[in-house]
């Protein structure tokens, strides 16, 4: 035998040959085709690119009275009211020659020196939609839109840099998106003194922040298609122990009887049990419920609940901005422990996307992949760009509603920025000058 290593590279050798062979032949069909693939996938970029581009978009700030009683109920008829710029369903034209795609908003949260802001970044078109939503809620509410030079995203034009360190991720969910979270009914109670706001420990950490010290939460969101309730339904289905129907080929077809019974007919009468009446189809979804434990009821029926209300495409994202000779990570700790509140065991619960996360364990290169990943953070959360499609996460607008919302009395946190008083119109009656 001769040398392993010439008999290898002598058959590679006329491997490639033979592939040069067949390229020579039909380079001209297949170098045509993939080229217009690509041209496809960059011309949708650059008329997608071109549409969110042109998008107009406004900060408004929004701050409420002291004596606010509204409880998180209300915060979800604004959430209900930011669905409304939903398509149902881009036409083809819309899509491939305008790139024309579902408007999305930003709902923000931003701790700076012991102050807690809300702020609402969205479409120009959309502003007086969602005045009139807050306002209808919340009617001693004061909206300031902020002029772009005072936007707090401005104040830094690249993180981290020579003065400032920053930790920041996405939040995602444990489970699918089927699996709800706790949500603010769970924290509600019948008596005022018992009734817990479930951002008040976050309101109390952003409090305690000093000087240099910023956090900020933003919660990307754009209105869901009824995609994400199959994909739910799938979930029920899994549960229940219901199977997938079976895909019937081209020569799949229903004799009547089964295949068994077709052979033996010479030998014996066909059963005349109607299929539906067998025992295999009687063992269905529905006797399968009968075997489940009483949290895997609960948790169909919180699924069920879930779904019944509008959803979210969501991207929560946080941000911990600080100077760099005393940033700590006491504050991220805080945060990630006021996320457990939400956790339900035997359903969903939040946590961070280890592939935004911006650190990484003892690895090569891990100073440049930290870096890395802190500059693209502070890009997405400046420019607004939601998480990949891999990672999309449906909240519906309870869950939204309990994690942003304007805080109730309940929340005691003392420099939280709020209205001092309420705004009085004039007295009816007063004369005018004409």
């Amino acid at each position: 035998m001769g040398d392993p290593l010439q008999f290898t590279l002598h058959a590679l050798q006329g491997f490639l040959g033979s592939v040069g062979v067949v390229w020579g032949y039909v380079w001209w069909i297949v170098l045509p085709i993939i080229t217009a693939f690509l041209f496809w996938d960059f011309w949708v970029m650059y008329i997608q690119f071109k549409f969110v581009s042109a998008i107009q978009w406004k900060l408004l700030e929004i701050k409420v009275p002291k004596n606010n009683l509204r409880t998180p109920k209300s915060m979800e008829q604004i959430f209900a009211a930011a669905h409304a710029p939903y398509s149902y369903g881009l036409r083809w034209i819309e899509k491939y020659w305008e790139g024309k795609v579902e408007y999305w908003m930003s709902f923000e949260m931003v701790g700076h020196a012991g102050a807690l802001h809300f702020y609402l970044r969205l479409p120009k078109q959309f502003q007086a939609l969602m005045e009139s939503a807050i306002y209808a809620q919340y009617a001693d509410a004061e909206i300031r839109e902020v002029d772009p030079a005072d936007d707090y995203l401005k104040q830094f034009k690249k993180l981290p840099n020579e003065k400032y360190e920053m930790f920041g991720t996405d939040i995602i969910f444990h489970k699918p998106s089927a699996y709800p979270i706790r949500t603010y009914l769970l924290f509600e109670d019948s008596i005022e003194e018992r009734r817990i706001d479930p951002i008040s420990s976050l309101a109390e950490t952003m409090s305690r922040l000093k000087d240099d010290e910023q956090i900020w939460i933003q919660y990307l969101i754009r209105p869901a298609g009824p995609e994400w309730k199959d994909e739910a339904q799938k979930v029920l289905d899994k549960i229940m122990g219901k199977k997938e129907p079976k895909k019937k080929g081209g020569l799949d077809f229903d004799l009547g009887v089964s295949f068994q019974d077709a052979v033996l007919a010479p030998l014996r009468h066909p059963s005349l049990e109607p299929k539906d009446k067998k025992k295999e189809d009687r063992e269905g979804p529905l006797s399968n419920i009968l075997y489940l434990s009483p949290g895997e009821r609960a948790i169909l029926e919180e699924i069920e609940l879930k779904t019944a209300k509008l959803g979210f495409e969501t991207t929560m994202r946080f941000i911990y901005v600080d100077n760099r000779e005393k940033f700590s990570r006491e504050y991220i700790s805080s945060f990630m422990g006021m996320l457990r509140q939400f956790t339900v065991q035997n359903s969903n619960l939040l946590k961070p996307d280890k592939d935004t996360l911006t650190s990484a364990p003892h690895q090569p290169f891990k100073k440049q992949k930290v870096a890395w990943r802190q500059r693209l953070m502070h890009d997405y959360f400046q420019y607004l760009v939601p998480s990949a499609k891999s990672h999309k996460t449906i909240f519906n607008i309870e869950e939204l509603a309990t994690l942003y919302h304007f805080p109730t009395t309940a929340v005691a946190a003392p420099k939280l920025d709020r209205v001092d008083s309420r705004k009085g119109g004039p007295t009816p009656g007063l004369p005018t000058v004409g």
